[in-house]
């Protein structure tokens, strides 16, 4: 199965791009860093940051930022931890990036969202919005 066939839940479309537009969108932003997630050599997800350290690398004095632009588990690996694990794996990917204090991300007010799964994750709401979506953070 190639990352391109991934897909989410039916009921859950309405909530994120598919992975093809994703990468498509990847291709054109300087600040996108993709990766396939997998188990056991079998692609399970897809997730996508915004990491201005990329776009600004010759800008000594920029302070970057990381922003968890998409995240997916197909839905028949949904519920198996293959979210969790591969969510620790992104944090500790930021941690890791040059002045990185803060993971930001977003997710759609409908019903169906990923918001008590980001919680259970340690993000926690801002109380803010971005592009009528909920804004959530995890600082460390």
């Amino acid at each position: 199965m190639s990352i391109l066939q991934l897909d989410v839940k039916p009921e859950q479309r309405n909530l994120i791009a598919s992975n093809a537009k994703s990468i498509a969108e990847a291709y054109f932003n300087k600040d996108a860093w993709f990766r396939a997630i997998y188990a056991d050599n079998i692609p399970v997800g897809f997730v996508m940051i915004s990491d201005s350290s990329l776009k600004y690398k010759s800008n000594p004095n920029h302070k970057p930022s990381y922003f968890l632009w998409r995240f997916m588990i197909d839905a028949k690996f949904q519920g198996k931890g293959y979210g969790k694990d591969a969510m620790t794996l992104v944090i500790n990917h930021v941690r890791n990036r040059p002045y990185a204090k803060e993971l930001l991300l977003s997710h759609s007010k409908s019903d169906g969202n990923a918001g008590e799964f980001y919680k259970k994750c340690g993000f926690e709401y801002t109380g803010r919005e971005i592009s009528d979506e909920l804004l959530m953070s995890l600082k460390w």
